[in-house]
């Protein structure tokens, strides 16, 4: 959990495999979470709609430390899991390096498909419902709860 490696590609720092809220905090990433989260301001008329919605289902985070929309999205989708009360537990986050590869979640990667960076993929059960990919159509709430709709 939370492992950082020298990426050789992009010649800094990534976190690579599974990580957590406290993996995006160290210091070499907090910076672009800290910023992200506290600035962003989730729309308060869709939040009452995606809690109404319920918590029966999962969602898989593929991001990377050094792209920059993971770098923006990742800590706005966070603030508002938080702020609707979506359970952490129920959010997995896969980090990838340069090649979108992870040690030991390359079946996982395969069988979802990734092409782009962060790619949010939304399951009930172990059937996808719909996935965000790189940025939002609309805003991250909005897209989250037009999948939760359908």
């Amino acid at each position: 959990l939370n492992q950082v490696v020298f990426d050789t590609l992009v010649q800094k720092d990534i976190l690579i495999g599974e990580c957590n809220r406290e993996g995006l905090m160290q210091p070499v990433f907090a910076e672009f979470y800290n910023q992200e989260y506290g600035s962003y301001i989730p729309d308060q008329e869709t939040l009452p709609l995606l809690i109404a919605k319920g918590n029966h289902y999962r969602i898989v985070i593929v991001m990377a430390t050094w792209c920059s929309d993971s770098k923006e999205q990742v800590p706005r989708f966070l603030k508002i899991a938080d702020s609707i009360g979506f359970a952490e537990s129920d959010i997995q986050i896969i980090s990838v390096d340069k090649k979108k590869n992870a040690p030991d979640f390359e079946e996982d990667l395969l069988r979802y498909n990734i092409e782009l960076v962060p790619t949010f993929i939304y399951f009930r059960g172990e059937n996808e419902i719909g996935r965000i990919v790189e940025t939002p159509v609309g805003s991250l709430e909005t897209d989250w709860l037009k999948i939760l709709e359908n």
